[in-house]
């Protein structure tokens, strides 16, 4: 199970893979997150950061991000911010806008508070507090 993050464009039309896009998503994450591992198989890329669990997927043209719901308290909070960091790399460089679906809002309007307080209710839930 995993917190989502989507991206995609008013017109909603499938794209190429943007490579570009995808390199300068690459450099600013590792500046921000560090050591992460790269996954290419055309038209599927993945990157993926093991501190955090966050990975963004640049599939056939799209884009995603996600975070395991790992995490609570303090820890969850600072990986929220990350992955926010991260969604405002990828909406910069893909010239797409990012959603949340957990909280059926766009990156612009999502609150990190609430997110930290669903990670730490399924924190909760699966008795990882």
């Amino acid at each position: 199970m995993s917190y989502d993050l989507y991206f995609g464009s008013e017109d909603d039309e499938p794209r190429p893979p943007d490579l570009v896009a995808w390199n300068n998503v690459v450099t600013q994450a590792r500046a921000l997150l560090g050591d992460v591992k790269i996954f290419e198989d055309p038209p599927n890329w993945d990157l993926e950061h093991e501190g955090t669990g966050i990975s963004v997927n640049h599939w056939e043209g799209g884009w995603g991000i996600s975070v395991p719901y790992w995490w609570h308290g303090d820890a969850a909070s600072r990986v929220v911010d990350l992955m926010y960091q991260v969604a405002r790399i990828v909406e910069r460089e893909s010239g797409l806008d990012g959603s949340d679906p957990q909280l059926g809002r766009s990156l612009a309007e999502a609150d990190a508070a609430e997110v930290v307080h669903m990670f730490d209710s399924v924190a909760v839930r699966y008795g990882r507090s």
